[in-house]
């Protein structure tokens, strides 16, 4: 399983490969960040209200600081690039950067995916 613990123990790494040969390499540890994820949670669903349910996203990976066009500029994205966020125990979620307007339409949310995993019995009771 993946508990808490593991939450408060995981390395994270980001990698950014651009059309252009560009890469960009990064990780981030948990271990570092300044707040318990339960104090996050607690804070996130205090008087809020979210009947779909709410994702918490913790840390913050690093600052680009590996220029990408011309020395001192820095780094931006460009369309194209693929955006690799990894944890050995989660996976890897992959992403393409494109514009809103030309990405597929979200059609899915936290709901739509609950009762897909229900209709498939993959959900325990």
């Amino acid at each position: 399983g993946f508990s808490l613990d593991d939450v408060r123990a995981s390395d994270v790494t980001l990698k950014i490969e651009g059309e252009d040969g560009y890469v960009l390499d990064g990780h981030s540890s948990m271990r570092e960040i300044s707040r318990d994820p339960t104090d996050l949670v607690t804070q996130a669903m205090s008087e809020h209200h979210y009947p779909d349910g709410f994702v918490l996203f913790l840390g913050t990976l690093f600052a680009p600081t590996k220029d990408r066009d011309e020395p001192g500029r820095g780094f931006t994205h460009k369309m194209g690039d693929v955006v690799t966020i990894s944890n050995p125990k989660l996976g890897a979620l992959v992403n393409r950067v494109t514009t809103s307007r030309d990405a597929p339409a979200w059609t899915l949310g936290i709901g739509g995916l609950m009762a897909n995993l229900a209709r498939r019995n993959l959900l325990d009771a």
